[in-house]
């Protein structure tokens, strides 16, 4: 293999990897039930929560925050208004879904990026050593 053909290999390899890091490092996430509503909102602070109410109503609340036994925040509710402010007392609440991490898929995710990666650079590789060979 000549220098030129080791050089660009080496490049493709430190692309490949570039974008494997790119990729992975936005983790996968996906809304999922809290088990502690009001420890979860007082010691994460999510942006966004979706709430659904003991009535079965659901509706989405940006900056949520507890304040006694209050859930409060911006909501926007189907059909409705974004940014009414509202206040809902914790034991009207029946489940909140905040954004976390998806352990499962990032991990996925990683193994077929890094699969990705070596079957492209592989590939790559094959086609600098066939055309320098001619």
């Amino acid at each position: 293999m000549s220098r030129r053909t080791d050089s660009r290999s080496r490049s493709a390899a430190a692309g490949a990897a570039l974008l494997l890091f790119a990729l992975a490092s936005g983790a996968c996430t996906s809304m999922s039930p809290v088990k502690e509503p009001t420890n979860y909102i007082e010691s994460v602070t999510p942006k966004m929560i979706r709430v659904t109410r003991t009535d079965g109503q659901k509706f989405t609340m940006i900056g949520a925050h507890i304040s006694g036994d209050t859930l409060m925040g911006f909501t926007e509710r189907p059909g409705g208004a974004m940014g009414e402010f509202t206040e809902l007392p914790i034991g009207d609440v029946k489940v909140v879904e905040a954004q976390q991490y998806a352990h499962g898929k990032t991990a996925l995710a990683i193994i077929g990026g890094v699969g990705a990666w070596a079957l492209i650079t592989y590939g790559y590789v094959k086609v600098i050593e066939s055309n320098s060979a001619k």
